[in-house]
């Protein structure tokens, strides 16, 4: 009977390790998993030339879709800056009720690639309005171009909606 007392002890499993050691593990390897997914969704981003029609939606609000329509792709290939204007429509609204958010705003590919959802096949109107904004801002600083976004694209909707015309220190947008 001693003999099987021992034998008993001896073939008993291990003891399983602790349940916060375990929970510690695994919240670990679930959060290297995640960063892993986000450092590539960061770096995946947009290459913004590829896609020929230039119309890409970014994020609208609960009662507007909003799109930007980039103009003369060639053009922003050469100069490395996105001439875009930003157009909203109402959730549902007919399609004939375009909305020019803004006619036209200078942007770097990095601060547009960031705000880019995905692009659109639809989406392009008259570009009368935005040829007008764009001759507008040629005309500025002695002819050579007025300010160029280089912070997020809400941040420069802002500054032109409070109808900033010098670009202060610190300011998200940049004269060439």
């Amino acid at each position: 009977m001693l003999a099987n007392r021992c034998w008993t002890r001896t073939w008993r499993k291990r003891r399983p390790a602790s349940q916060p050691y375990v929970m510690h593990k695994i919240k670990i390897i679930i959060a290297c998993i995640v960063s892993l997914f986000a450092q590539t969704a960061l770096c995946a981003g947009f290459d913004l030339l590829l896609h020929k029609k230039g119309i890409w939606s970014i994020a609208g609000t609960a009662e507007k879709n909003m799109w930007v329509v980039i103009h003369d792709l060639k053009e922003a290939e050469k100069s490395g800056i996105y001439h875009i204007e930003v157009l909203a429509r109402g959730v549902n609204e007919p399609s004939w009720k375009i909305e020019h958010v803004v006619k036209h705003l200078a942007i770097t590919p990095s601060a547009l690639a960031a705000c880019v959802v995905k692009p659109l096949e639809t989406g392009a109107v008259y570009p009368e309005t935005f040829d007008n904004a764009y001759k507008d801002w040629q005309k500025q600083n002695s002819g050579k171009g007025g300010p160029v976004c280089n912070s997020s694209l809400t941040e420069c909707m802002e500054a032109l909606k409070r109808n900033q015309t010098a670009a202060p220190a610190g300011s998200p947008v940049r004269h060439p």
